[in-house]
């Protein structure tokens, strides 16, 4: 019974995906939010231009991202903290920005002010989420654990958008309810997480990093659900302790020169790499701009634009378990990037085609035609891609490549960069759309057939240790891990035989 045997992996696995729903719901609220009646009525009365508008909505967008690149960056707390107090650290602040967000109905700085603080949670959140779930998974599923995050953050999507829908229709425009409802509501994945983080325990390769070997030992045969000293438990525990005698032996604390060393140095490029594709695969475009995209493709009517964005983020909350349940530790993350990079290429450069044919959409008078559909379908094609493969992957790579000693930093940088990404697509596609038009699919296109280059020379990581990460990027070999394992597996065994000699000797007396 695999599942069984892996339960607790699932339970604490799942709790911290939590904050992923988070991120997924506060990344998706603002753009709905800030097109409700209510919500400019608030703050601007029928004073709103249309220039004013658009300051709003980079403003609302633009704060969240400055925060959450910030607050991906706190290296120093997760490491002094540990992965769980971290994260309670995090999710406080989230909860804090989320209530100052709608603390006030007629002070926009309020909400400016919400959104830096919940961004600051948020950064550190898609920093230490996925590391803690890495760290606490069994190899054999720890890329489907990992991608519970992805699977979560879409769903947060999804709810921002049907939450926002509904108190559109549903609520009078008069009243602040219509916006304060749904901008509030982040905090309910916020209080959730912070509940669940008190019933799991602390990662068990943090604890062996900060020195308390046997509550390490101990939590992780609580995670794995077996006796302590089952053998499946004693030979991972002796690899986490390998390798941190390797980095031991290397000089205490991370230094420069470290990090800068050709192993590692390739980890942070791939990771980098990795990063940067997740956003400028042409993902991030379409999420945040779907209702004008799907304007610009010829359903220009308000809602048919919101309805086949819902649909887009449909797709992704159907296609994402599918990939982590059956495919994610089954075909590995290097495949899926490859297929994903080269479906993304193709669909995106029919796009751009059709795009070109029909500037406009070329809709009909009676509404979208087989043209409007076409390109519908083009995007939607996209996204299965995307849900398929760079969706889910990219976090899970980033967070098991790095050494126990380098995963933070090596992690925190690499998130840190796909924010400011964030922010480099949330400015350059409203500007693209109108500039380039067609062309700008080109050149999300040309990028996925680069991505499909890069990819090809990362090396795959499925079924690997996190330990075994070292010797995968160069820095250790296979000859020394087998040793410090077998020196780490000895002196285990020493300690068992005086421990059952002390028992025999207190025994006789």
């Amino acid at each position: 019974m695999p599942f069984w045997q892996d339960r607790r992996a699932y339970a604490v696995a799942a709790v911290a995906a939590i904050g992923g729903a988070a991120f997924g719901y506060d990344t998706g609220i603002g753009g709905g939010v800030i097109a409700l009646s209510s919500f400019q009525h608030s703050f601007y009365g029928t004073n709103l231009t249309t220039p004013k508008k658009a300051e709003l909505s980079s403003n609302i967008v633009s704060i969240l991202f400055g925060g959450a690149f910030f607050g991906s960056l706190f290296v120093p707390v997760a490491d002094r903290l540990g992965r769980k107090y971290s994260l309670v650290v995090a999710t406080l602040l989230f909860l804090f920005g989320a209530f100052l967000q709608i603390g006030q109905t007629s002070n926009i700085d309020y909400v400016y002010a919400g959104r830096a603080v919940a961004g600051l949670g948020i950064g550190m959140i898609s920093n230490l989420s996925p590391i803690y779930i890495s760290e606490t998974a069994p190899k054999h599923i720890r890329g489907r654990l990992t991608g519970l995050f992805q699977m979560l953050l879409v769903i947060g999507g999804l709810l921002a958008y049907f939450i926002t829908y509904g108190c559109s229709v549903h609520m009078p425009t008069t009243s602040t309810v219509q916006w304060r409802l749904p901008l509030g509501f982040q905090a309910v994945p916020g209080f959730f997480l912070l509940v669940g983080l008190f019933l799991i325990p602390e990662s068990p390769r943090w604890l062996a990093s900060a020195g308390r070997t046997e509550e390490a030992r101990a939590t992780l045969a609580y995670i794995r659900a077996k006796d302590i000293h089952d053998s499946d438990v004693v030979v991972e525990f002796a690899e986490i302790e390998a390798q941190l005698a390797e980095e031991k032996a290397a000089g205490e604390g991370l230094t420069l020169r470290e990090l800068l060393k050709p192993a590692n140095l390739k980890r942070l490029a791939a990771a980098y790499a990795v990063s940067i594709g997740l956003i400028f695969c042409g993902h991030t475009s379409i999420l945040y701009y779907g209702p004008t995209i799907f304007q610009t493709v010829g359903y220009d009517n308000q809602n048919s634009a919101l309805l086949a964005t819902g649909i887009f983020t449909v797709i992704k909350v159907v296609c994402t378990p599918i990939c982590l349940w059956i495919g994610i530790d089954r075909y590995g993350r290097r495949a899926g990037m490859l297929w994903g990079s080269a479906a993304q290429a193709a669909v995106l450069y029919i796009l751009g085609a059709l795009c070109y044919k029909w500037p406009t959409g070329g809709k009909n008078p009676d509404g979208p035609g087989p043209q409007n559909r076409a390109m519908a379908a083009m995007l939607y094609l996209f996204v299965i891609a995307y849900s398929f493969s760079w969706g889910p992957i990219a976090w899970i790579y980033i967070s098991e490549i790095f050494s126990a000693r380098t995963r933070q930093i090596g992690v925190a940088t690499a998130i840190a960069l796909t924010w400011l990404a964030n922010y480099a697509i949330s400015k350059s596609t409203p500007l693209a759309l109108v500039d380039i038009k067609a062309g700008w699919w080109i050149v999300l296109a040309s990028f996925n057939a680069g991505l499909f280059a890069l990819v090809w020379f990362l090396p795959e990581t499925r079924g690997k240790s996190l330990e075994e990460m070292d010797i995968l990027f160069g820095s250790a070999t296979a000859e020394v891990r087998e040793n410090n394992i077998s020196a780490a597996l000895e002196h285990k065994h020493k300690e068992k035989e005086e421990m059952n000699l002390s028992k025999s000797s207190m025994a006789e007396v």
